[in-house]
């Protein structure tokens, strides 16, 4: 039987060899991952190109865009162009399935606001319905989509462009937002710290903004998707949205009413695919080629000054088969363009 001290002899030296191959284990990973650094480092190894799988896309329809003669200047607070990353996902969008009963429920909603309950068809999904009150309205729903259109003869109403009895903004939006829930249309993707309320003068005809309530008229609220991807959803009117509901403060017993709307809203689904996109550099080309879509153009300068550049998702404001990104170039006296942000080689022609 093996004395107390031959045990000890042998537990260190077991000790002493576990030690060195942990050391020499140590020492090799210690190694391995030096040289994958130094490889990296002088030749990288390219990242997977993006897959694609939707194939070619379609170009991203922009409105028509006035010619101009602007000249633009980099003036960001770096005064350089943002690295942006090199693909982003595009998404395919819902199309929803045709409702037999679609008409019907349509109906019962917008009768309970006081609208005919005999609509005029006038397509398979365009219905128009009208309401005889002053102001008279005209409201026209895609029964099978998240669209509306509402007129009214607002413009010719004294009592309506008087601003009387106009609500504050935080009552607009309520008063809005309780409009398309009526309808069933306000979707559940709205991020409400973004929703819009602008106050709006009536001057000879035209719609302009008001400096306060009591120089305004009537009030406009537009409503924003929350961002996707950590990216905001951009629209074709620029900093508003293709969602907007009017308000005015003259309705029926002399409560607000709506008096003016166009909405539109289309869902993403949760199939997406990686697309390589442009540099700022390339898009910065197309913009001062004219290659750009410029949503809004304000002042009376020629010369652009770029602020901001970044990547967002463009909603179209009518139905699309892909949400895809563009890029954002903001300027001066509220300037804002957008250029298609995937490659050309992967739009169709």
């Amino acid at each position: 039987m093996p004395t107390l001290s031959v045990v000890k002899v042998e537990f260190t030296t077991v000790a002493k060899w576990l030690g060195i191959i942990i050391a020499v284990f140590i020492g090799l990973f210690l190694i391995v991952k030096t040289l994958i650094f130094i490889k990296e480092a002088i030749s990288p190894t390219p990242p997977k190109p993006p897959e694609a799988k939707f194939g070619k896309l379609p170009e991203v329809l922009f409105p028509q865009s006035p010619k101009n003669n602007l000249t633009y200047k980099v003036d960001t607070i770096t005064g350089d162009l943002p690295n942006l990353p090199d693909r982003s996902k595009v998404y395919k969008m819902v199309h929803p399935e045709p409702n037999l009963l679609a008409v019907q429920r349509a109906n019962e909603k917008v009768a309970s606001l006081g609208f005919s309950p005999k609509p005029e068809q006038i397509s398979d999904i365009f219905y128009r319905w009208k309401r005889e009150e002053a102001p008279f309205q005209i409201l026209t729903l895609n029964v099978n989509q998240a669209q509306l259109s509402l007129s009214s003869s607002f413009i010719q109403d004294k009592d309506i462009l008087s601003g009387q009895g106009l609500p504050g903004k935080d009552d607009a939006i309520s008063i809005a937002t309780g409009f398309l829930q009526s309808l069933e249309l306000y979707p559940d993707d709205i991020d409400e710290q973004k929703t819009l309320a602008k106050l709006i003068r009536v001057e000879n005809g035209s719609l302009l903004d008001a400096s306060s309530i009591s120089s305004a008229s009537i009030i406009s609220v537009y409503f924003f998707s929350k961002d996707k991807d950590n990216m905001p959803i951009v629209y074709p009117q620029g900093k508003r949205s293709s969602m907007n509901i009017t308000i005015s403060g003259r309705g029926s017993e002399s409560s607000p009413q709506i008096i003016d709307g166009r909405f539109f809203y289309q869902k993403p689904t949760g199939q997406s695919s990686v697309y390589g996109i442009k540099t700022a550099a390339e898009a910065f080309d197309e913009l001062k080629k004219g290659g750009a879509y410029i949503a809004s153009l304000g002042g009376i300068s020629r010369e652009v000054l770029i602020k901001n550049v970044y990547l967002a998702y463009y909603v179209e404001g009518q139905e699309q088969d892909f949400l895809m990104p563009v890029i954002v170039f903001e300027g001066n006296d509220g300037f804002v363009a957008y250029v298609s942000a995937v490659k050309d080689e992967m739009i169709r022609n």
